[in-house]
């Protein structure tokens, strides 16, 4: 299989041949490199859990770690034992894990924020795609620099940044740069990659260097909010050394390549699968007006307090990071030592995949697997199933081992509130052009842009959400 790369650039449909491996332990090379692709959960997770001890490391990158810079941050950098591994995630856990996910300050940037999308949606519901962006970068903003202002320019000018930088991680990740397989080729000055990645590394710094430069003058006008990058800088009792804002900026873009664009992933899949399915979509509502009804019924909203209490919106969270995988082939991992699995000899430096669109498509687990159906996650109760073999693979959309997202319990936070609110607010419907084509773009995989009809389900819904913009 000399050549072959596994791809996750480029369009792909809902029935993806790109991603499509036979057997689900394969072996090849590419220009001497020796590869692994994973295509199953049992093992996926018996190299990269049972022995993420091992299989932890990432391999070089050239294009999107050393060129563009994106190896000074939590995805790219080297795995345990590495000290600077250690430090990042110790941050991470520290601020968003899951007791940080659970703190009234956290979750209220969160509802606020989500607030605001259902306003920008009831006034351009055809822009759906440019608000969750929107609305998906503030959020991180605030939380890594407590960044808030009232300023529609301002916000604007730094949710482009965020995005230049998230955009040149998305295509700088994808495999089959020829510099990652010819590292001498970086020192050709003609190559046309060096343009390209010259201006990735240009939009990177600025993301490193803005932000961080207005949270220091906050702090110093004593103005500043609770936020990731405060929260670092208050622990340090003494001066910040240079080594000291390196760790924490690189942690701070972290949250954004780990964040953003795999959230507004999600969020435009919803909006298409309740497109696709307006019968889960009934369903969904008709529990979500019955809980409300009964339970909350003082709200006009539901927010992260009911999630508890709503498992088949739950389910239907889990049926889209499914569905869509937002990373349908993982970052590369890459083995310490030698090792052996089912017979293969696996030499040390081997590069292993996680197919993760391939584990959450299996037939054997989820039958039908192109179809969306969140009752896949449910007991006969109507509960979450928490130990069947759906449930616990669907969790795999996050990740592997050491290398598990650091920043799970704030995204399904964030999901889980995004579409409850997005249920409960506007109905979503086939447009008068017709249904649209399931088809996604990216190493970090988006729907492609698509036609939709969103309406709120009522004018009083509609007045409590105008309401709520001007608090």
């Amino acid at each position: 299989m000399v050549g072959f790369t596994p791809s996750a650039g480029g369009a792909r449909s809902s029935v993806d041949d790109s991603l499509v491996i036979p057997g689900d332990v394969v072996c090849f090379s590419i220009l001497g490199s020796e590869n692994i692709v994973l295509s199953s959960y049992e093992a996926a997770t018996e190299l990269l859990d049972s022995r993420g001890l091992i299989y932890s490391d990432r391999p070089r990158a050239v294009m999107a770690g050393e060129l563009v810079g994106w190896n000074r941050g939590l995805g790219y950098s080297q795995g345990p034992p590495n000290g600077r591994f250690r430090e990042l995630r110790k941050l991470f856990h520290s601020f968003i894990g899951p007791r940080a996910c659970e703190s009234p300050e956290l979750q209220t940037v969160q509802e606020e924020e989500t607030l605001k999308l259902l306003g920008k949606i009831l006034e351009s519901p055809e822009d759906f795609m440019t608000h969750t962006r929107e609305s998906t970068a503030i959020v991180l903003l605030k939380l890594a620099y407590g960044y808030n202002t009232s300023d529609k320019k301002d916000s604007l000018a730094l949710v482009k940044m965020v995005q230049d930088a998230m955009d040149g991680f998305s295509v700088a990740s994808e495999p089959g740069w020829l510099v990652d397989s010819f590292p001498l080729l970086r020192y050709l000055p003609w190559a046309p990659f060096l343009q390209v990645a010259k201006q990735m590394r240009h939009d990177l710094e600025r993301l490193y260097e803005v932000p961080f430069a207005w949270v220091k003058r906050e702090r110093g006008r004593g103005t500043a909010g609770i936020s990731f990058i405060s929260t670092f800088l208050d622990q340090k009792s003494g001066a910040v050394s240079q080594e000291d804002e390196g760790i924490i900026n690189a942690a701070a873009a972290s949250l954004y390549s780990g964040g953003a664009e795999t959230t507004v992933s999600s969020l435009d899949s919803y909006f298409l699968a309740m497109t696709l399915y307006p019968e889960v979509q009934s369903k969904a509502r008709s529990i979500l007006d019955a809980y409300m009804q009964k339970t909350a019924f003082e709200r006009h909203f539901p927010n992260l307090s009911d999630r508890p209490n709503l498992p088949y919106i739950e389910a239907l969270m889990y049926e889209i990071l499914r569905w869509n995988p937002s990373v349908p082939l993982g970052l590369p991992h890459v083995v310490t030592q030698d090792d052996t699995y089912r017979g293969f000899d696996i030499k040390k430096g081997t590069v292993v995949w996680a197919n993760i669109w391939s584990i959450l498509h299996d037939d054997q687990v989820y039958p039908d697997p192109f179809e969306f159906r969140p009752e896949r996650y449910l007991d006969h109760e109507g509960n979450i199933a928490k130990e069947s073999k759906q449930t616990v693979t669907v969790r795999t959309a996050f990740g592997f081992g050491r290398r598990i997202c650091p920043g799970l319990y704030l995204a399904e936070n964030s999901l889980f509130l995004a579409i409850s609110m997005l249920l409960h607010a506007f109905s979503v419907s086939q447009h008068e052009d017709g249904l649209p084509n399931v088809e996604y773009d990216g190493f970090i995989s988006h729907p492609r842009p698509f036609k939709c009809r969103i309406q709120p389900r009522s004018g009083e819904i509609g007045e409590h959400i105008r309401k709520s913009q001007a608090t």
